[in-house]
């Protein structure tokens, strides 16, 4: 280590000879630089000769290049820096002088340029500039004998300690020698020990190997089983929103009443549902025994409403036909399966087809169409959610059907309610104008205008007025009735006491009752008001004491009462006739029922009353109710409002 150390001094101190060596060498090339110059400068001077100028340019350039490479050698030594720093400033300026003296001489000044060169402070500087790399080349003179005498004296330092360490060395070789043997030794049984830990390390890697495989072997498997849990999870997904889709297929199905809207609805959820490019859904024509489009999404070879025989080389019909799904997953199957096709479909770009039949209740309703533009490989849960949507459509189809269906027979039920109505409100119109013309005439004979008649022909002409007036009557529900059903009776509501109303009836039905010796009585509860109209009040009630009075057997009796009922007063009417049995109770408020053919032909009437009055009543904001049991009697019952008096 000391000869070491000692060699490195030498080295570094050799390297500090160099660097001397350089300083010199550079000033040595700064002089030099600086007489090319001036000569360079003079011979031109003298000559006028440019060839001169050339030796003075580069003498400049390497006088600079010098200065530098100056400046980097003495860095750090403070004395040579400010050598430097004048030798710098000193030659710069006699470049100055030289480069006035060359203008004057090239603009015609001769004369002053031989005065600077002769007069001018050339000399001056050059002396300075000579002064200043003398002092830096003797420094650097005394600086290279210095690092001289000290590269001598650390090269005999090492050769000594270099003799030193040999001798050393040699007594250290001694003693290794004579423990070299019991090292080699102890290193034969350090190799057979590493020999046998080499075999236990052996059996260990092999062991560690076999773990290794099964490690790997292991992740193999549980990559597998998070892959098929990764399949598993998107089929979960996928399947939840399809259950999804066909939920709110279903949810939009059941507010869609039309054949059209459940058709479009079909065919964007299963567009969407699938990723299919068009669909189209069609139905089977029973009236013509052919399929029918009602429903497409990008087909341009179709048109809505446009026939397709059911015999027809079709992957829609086909499904229909053989109530099976149609699935053609490339161009390639559609070339086998339905090579007639292959140009319709390819007007699209269609490259997969599948076709559903729609089914319910063992019947093919239509068909299910739907196209992709690219190859498609149907998983079972696509097929899945095809029947599904399948068969939600042929159950929305038939809904629809029904839904149409009903709504044409209403239609034709109310269009022929109308034409009933108009008929018979014709028809009363007609026949009220004669009849009243023929129940004047009669007023007029018994009044004896036309002269004399006997007791007989009076008691004729009676019974013609009470059937003329009996004949108006009926006449007059019957308008009632077809301005009822036509919605053209108006009420005016008025407040009217209860007792009014009982005081206005009696005198109207008592003759009835008298005639057939039938005791009846009314009474209501004092202070009662109703809000009604009064000349339909007395209408209603004209006609259920008629009734009641018609239907009870002579010596019966019929009582009416008046009396409060919560917030609503009611007004009952009550006989002891012969009841009506009770799956007849709703039957009677029909227009022209009445309870058997057997009072029909002995009681008067057209079987109008009951509807009138009931549908007076609930225009009047009340309600007609009837209790009754065959043999004891009814009571019929109607319900107003009640309002202070």
């Amino acid at each position: 280590m000391l000869a070491l150390g000692a060699l490195s001094r030498a080295l570094a101190t050799r390297q500090s000879v160099a660097h001397s060596r350089d300083v010199l060498e550079a000033s040595a090339a700064v002089l030099t630089a600086l007489l090319d110059g001036e000569t360079g400068e003079r011979g031109f001077l003298l000559t006028r000769d440019t060839a001169f100028l050339e030796p003075f340019r580069g003498a400049r350039t390497r006088t600079e290049q010098g200065l530098r490479q100056l400046g980097v050698l003495v860095a750090g030594r403070d004395d040579e820096e400010r050598r430097l720093d004048t030798l710098t400033s000193r030659a710069l300026e006699r470049f100055a002088s030289l480069d006035t003296a060359i203008a004057d001489a090239m603009s015609g000044k001769g004369e002053a340029a031989v005065g600077i060169v002769q007069h001018g402070p050339g000399k001056r500087l050059m002396d300075e500039a000579r002064r200043q790399i003398a002092a830096l080349q003797a420094s650097e003179e005394a600086f290279l004998q210095d690092r001289q005498r000290s590269e001598e004296a650390w090269r005999r330092a090492s050769s000594l300690i270099l003799v030193i360490g040999t001798l050393v060395a040699s007594l250290l070789a001694f003693f290794v020698n004579s423990n070299f043997d019991r090292a080699l030794r102890d290193r034969r049984a350090a190799l057979g020990e590493a020999e046998v830990a080499n075999e236990r390390l052996q059996d260990q890697a092999l062991e560690l190997e076999q773990q290794a495989e099964a490690a790997q072997l292991a992740a193999f498997e549980a990559e597998q089983a998070t892959e098929q849990a990764q399949t598993a999870l998107h089929a979960a997904e996928e399947s939840e929103r399809r259950a999804e889709r066909l939920q709110a297929a279903t949810e939009a199905l059941s507010g869609a009443l039309s054949l059209a809207d459940v058709a479009t609805l079909i065919i964007d959820q299963a567009i969407a549902a699938l990723g299919a490019s068009s669909g189209g859904l069609a139905v089977v024509d029973d009236d013509n025994g052919s399929l029918r489009f009602i429903a497409l999404r990008g087909i341009s070879v179709f048109t809505v409403g446009e026939a397709i025989q059911l015999d027809s080389s079709l992957p829609i019909v086909t499904a229909m036909r053989e109530r099976r799904a149609v699935i053609l997953e490339r161009p390639e199957r559609i070339r086998e399966g339905f090579p007639d096709v292959v140009a319709q479909y390819a007007a699209d770009g269609v490259q997969a087809i599948a076709a559903i039949p729609m089914e319910s209740r063992g019947r093919t309703l239509g068909g299910l169409l739907i196209r992709f533009n690219a190859p498609r490989v149907f998983s079972p849960g696509d097929r899945s959610f095809m029947s599904a949507l399948s068969r939600i459509a042929a159950e929305a189809f038939e809904r629809a059907r029904l839904f149409e269906a009903e709504r044409l027979a209403r239609t034709s039920a109310e269009s022929a309610n109308r034409a009933k109505a108009a008929f018979l409100a014709s028809m009363s119109h007609e026949l009220r104008t004669p009849l009243q013309a023929a129940l004047g005439f009669a007023q007029l004979l018994r009044s004896r205008v036309f002269g004399p008649i006997n007791d007989e022909q009076s008691e004729a002409l009676a019974r013609v007025e009470r059937s003329q007036t009996h004949l108006a009557r009926l006449i007059d529900d019957i308008l009632d009735f077809a301005r009822l059903e036509a919605g053209r009776v108006r009420v005016l509501l008025e407040p009217v006491p209860v007792q009014e109303i009982v005081d206005d009836l009696v005198p109207l039905v008592e003759p009835q009752a008298v005639l057939k010796k039938i005791t009846m009585t009314a009474q209501a509860t004092d202070g009662l008001v109703v809000a009604v109209d009064r000349q339909r009040m007395r209408q209603i009630m004209v006609n259920l004491v008629g009734n009641a009075i018609k239907f009870t057997n002579p010596g019966g009796a019929v009582r009416v009462a008046v009396h409060p009922d919560s917030n609503r007063v009611r007004f009952d009417v009550q006989d002891n006739g012969v009841g009506i049995p009770a799956d007849r109770l709703k039957e009677i408020f029909e227009p022209f029922v009445q309870v058997d053919d057997a009072l029909t032909r002995t009681a008067s009437g057209a079987g109008l009353g009951l509807a009138i009055s009931r549908d007076l009543a609930r225009a009047m904001g009340g309600e007609l109710s009837v209790q009754s049991e065959p043999g004891k009697g009814s009571i019929f019952s109607v319900t107003f409002p009640a309002i202070s008096d």
